[in-house]
């Protein structure tokens, strides 16, 4: 199945004339929710729906926990997970205190075996 996009008119402020440009943005079809990743899951494995709903919460836990520790989680075949942290510039070493380093935001690094999907991907234009 083909993924669907819109076109979408942006602005080009970047010469010295401003234009108009078309982008091709892709349209999101729905949210898999872990309901659905659970019963699909369980019709190609030995693994129950319910069996699989509790692994994908306790994986979710688990993910939590480790990067909360500051360790990378790694799971094959989908990438890594980890979290930025940062803090304002200090003239001296000693202003960088623990209490001004402040995580920004969890980061994910997709693996190489996902995003090989990427070149294969086609698209088809959402109609109106």
């Amino acid at each position: 199945m083909k993924s669907l996009y819109v076109i979408r008119p942006k602005k080009d402020k970047s010469g010295d004339e401003e234009k108009t440009l078309y982008y091709g943005v892709p349209v999101c079809r729905g949210i898999i929710s872990e309901e659905m990743l659970a019963q699909r899951a369980s019709l190609q494995t030995s693994l129950t729906k319910a069996d699989m709903i509790s692994a994908l919460v306790e994986l979710a836990d688990l993910i939590k926990s480790y990067l909360s520790e500051g360790n990378i989680v790694s799971i094959k075949g989908i990438g890594n997970f980890s979290v930025s942290a940062s803090s304002k510039g200090f003239e001296s070493s000693k202003g960088c205190t623990p209490s001004k380093v402040k995580a920004q935001r969890i980061c994910f690094r997709a693996s190489k075996t996902l995003r090989d999907i990427l070149p294969k991907m086609e698209y088809a234009k959402k109609e109106d």
